[in-house]
């Protein structure tokens, strides 16, 4: 699904001789000597990639850290997960838990920077998902898996994340497909549902539930509304996270990981 396929013109000084090269990634074009090689601007490939997407078009198809570059910049890289398989690959991951080994009790300065190390468990931080999406149309895949083994997902169509003046605000949009069903656009009562909500950390309410915090009072920071039928950062393998997922998963100990990738289309 990443792969990209262009043609290219190839010029060598040395033989004054021109052709054409056609090849999906940059690193299959001919390394002989004299040879340089010019594409169409669809078909320039980044040297700083952006995101998980733009790696895999380039060729790179195992799963694992990455460092991608979304904010334009050589000196600012960021270390991400990449997942190469699913649905055709290119996913960045955005949040990913395996255990309890990081807190996700945490303040607005830590959710707005990130938090944890990617491979096992990670937040990677509000201010790079919004840069990730602002000028982009993108689906977010959410994935739960069971202490059985069994892996759950739901995939939204659109997904976007304000900057910090808007309070990270969540934009998500349907069609809503999958195992675990819709718990954050279409939830039944008003009250659960998340898209339009600002992000709450416990040191900030943005929540709308007007006599509470829920983040302080579910530990842990989310797109609460008053509150959720959905929160994938709660206190780990405790009985007082309660609906992971509603009514799909409905306790925290039953949770043996959780993921959140995002995808351009």
């Amino acid at each position: 699904m990443c792969q990209r396929e262009c043609v290219f013109f190839g010029f060598n000084s040395q033989m004054k001789k021109c052709r054409t090269h056609k090849k999906l990634f940059t690193s299959e074009l001919s390394d002989e000597a004299g040879w340089r090689y010019y594409s169409h601007n669809d078909c320039v490939f980044s040297a700083m990639p952006k995101d998980c997407k733009d790696l895999c078009e380039e060729g790179h198809t195992s799963t694992g850290v990455y460092d991608v570059y979304p904010y334009s910049t050589s000196t600012n890289p960021i270390s991400v997960y990449c997942d190469m398989t699913t649905m055709g690959g290119g996913w960045t991951v955005i949040q990913k838990r395996v255990d309890g080994s990081v807190n996700f009790h945490r303040n607005w300065a830590d959710y707005k920077n990130g938090f944890g190390s990617p491979e096992r468990n990670f937040w990677v931080g509000n201010e790079v998902i919004h840069k990730l999406t602002k000028d982009n149309t993108l689906s977010l895949y959410v994935s739960i898996t069971i202490q059985n083994g069994t892996t759950l997902y739901e995939m939204y169509d659109q997904f976007f994340v304000s900057n910090e003046a808007g309070k990270y605000q969540l934009s998500l949009a349907g069609p809503a497909t999958g195992t675990l069903g819709d718990s954050m656009i279409d939830t039944g009562p008003s009250w659960a549902d998340l898209t339009g909500m600002y992000f709450s950390t416990p040191d900030r309410d943005n929540d709308g539930w007007p006599s509470g915090n829920c983040a302080a009072t579910w530990r842990g920071g989310w797109w609460f509304n008053s509150c959720r039928r959905a929160f994938l950062n709660g206190p780990w393998s405790s009985v007082s996270w309660s609906n992971p997922w509603y009514p799909t998963v409905k306790n925290g100990t039953s949770v043996k990981g959780t993921s959140m990738m995002i995808r351009r289309h």
